[in-house]
C-alpha cells in the first residue's frame, strides 16, 4: 500500500514544479520521505531507496552514496 503511495507521491512531483524543486533542494531519502508526510504521502525511505527508475515512465531518481568514509590506523594519520 505505502509503494503506491510513493508513486502517487512521485507522479505529484513530477505535474507539480514547486513541489519539484522542494524535493531536488534537499539531500536524504530521509527529507523527501518528511516532505511526502507533509502533503498525507505514507512511505518509507527503504522503499523510496528501492524504487526502480522503471517503474513509472517520464521518473528519474539519482541515487548516490553519502555514506561518510573514514580512515583508521597508521594510513588515516
Amino acid at each position: 500500500m505505502s509503494k503506491d503511495q510513493l508513486r502517487k507521491f512521485l507522479i505529484e512531483m513530477v505535474n507539480d514544479k514547486v513541489l519539484f524543486k522542494k524535493v531536488s533542494s534537499v539531500g536524504t531519502a530521509i527529507e523527501i520521505v518528511r516532505i511526502g508526510k507533509e502533503l498525507g504521502y505514507n512511505f518509507t525511505v527503504d522503499e523510496l531507496k528501492s524504487f526502480s527508475d522503471n517503474e513509472i515512465k517520464g521518473i528519474r531518481i539519482k541515487k548516490q552514496d553519502t555514506s561518510p568514509s573514514y580512515s583508521f590506523g597508521e594510513s588515516g594519520n
